[in-house]
């Protein structure tokens, strides 16, 4: 205890006037803090469609269980986005042939040296993904190949191009959706078998579901693309990753694991340890880019 009874009356005095003094100085602290937030979030609101979407990146490149890493990924200079927007490519090759870590990393490369690519040519672009195919076919005569995933990102606009069975997923609104068809004889036996009425659940009991239908490596391959571009909304996820990922780590899983006030970067930290932690004992090699959008007067 203080005995304040000993103190001179100025001194006292001086004591309450700062005492009062800080209080006036706090209160006017928050009153100031609140009425700035209260504006700032006003503003956000009344000005939210003119708030430029923005991407934030991040990705992860891990070996599973294989002696090599078959994943390769691009992403276009960032220092460029303003210009010609984002692409954003994962190639993953393929398993049970030779040189599959050769040919992704040759898809990689070619989009780097293509780069950058017209975001509203979309035929055009396919015709260069079928131009690499049709080089790797040269080369390789089908012993080798490697799927492909894409996306091009300008403003709020996405386009993508898928080849194979690796995934490109759109998270919005904690709901998860596979935006391209993968091309494997699972997808056409399902939908076989949804044509003659027969459960399409023993479509992935064939031994046959994971064979590829087309990929990188294909002669005269059938590039999917949206025929026109996607809206993108404010705090939009788009993963772009090889199957090593979502055989471990499923769609409805990433986004129960997964904080929606998480940027790009802690989300793709969380599917990594979320890959890892499932202790696949044939993990295949998992690769993503995490992209999320956001509003920003920036």
């Amino acid at each position: 205890m203080y005995d304040f009874s000993i103190l001179s009356d100025d001194t006292v005095f001086a004591l309450r006037l700062a005492l009062v003094l800080f209080a006036f100085g706090f209160i006017s602290f928050v009153a100031i803090a609140l009425y700035t937030l209260i504006k700032s979030y006003k503003y956000n609101n009344k000005h939210k469609d003119k708030l430029k979407l923005v991407c934030e990146v991040a990705y992860f490149h891990e070996r599973g269980k294989r002696g090599n890493q078959e994943d390769s990924v691009y992403i276009s200079p960032l220092e460029k986005i303003e210009q010609y927007g984002l692409i954003a490519a994962c190639s993953d090759g393929m398993g049970g042939l030779l040189n599959g870590e050769v040919v992704s990393k040759f898809v990689t490369d070619s989009l780097r040296e293509k780069f950058p690519l017209k975001f509203d040519a979309q035929a055009e672009n396919a015709k260069i993904i079928a131009g690499i195919s049709d080089q790797v076919y040269e080369d390789f005569h089908l012993s080798a190949g490697a799927t492909l995933v894409m996306v091009h990102i300008y403003d709020d606009l996405l386009n993508f191009y898928s080849l194979g069975d690796s995934n490109i997923v759109l998270i919005r609104n904690n709901r998860a959706t596979l935006l391209n068809s993968k091309q494997n004889y699972a997808a056409v036996m399902i939908k076989k078998f949804a044509e003659g009425g027969i459960d399409t659940v023993d479509a992935y009991k064939d031994s046959r579901a994971r064979g590829l239908t087309d990929f990188i490596g294909n002669h005269k391959c059938n590039v999917q693309m949206t025929s026109k571009p996607m809206k993108l909304i404010d705090n939009d996820i788009i993963i772009v990753c090889s199957d090593g990922v979502t055989d471990s780590m499923p769609m409805n899983r990433i986004v129960n694991h997964i904080h929606f006030d998480q940027n790009a970067t802690g989300i793709a930290r969380t599917i990594k340890y979320g890959v890892k932690s499932s202790k696949n004992p044939r993990q295949d090699n998992y690769s993503a880019i995490v992209i999320k959008m956001r509003r920003s007067t920036v």
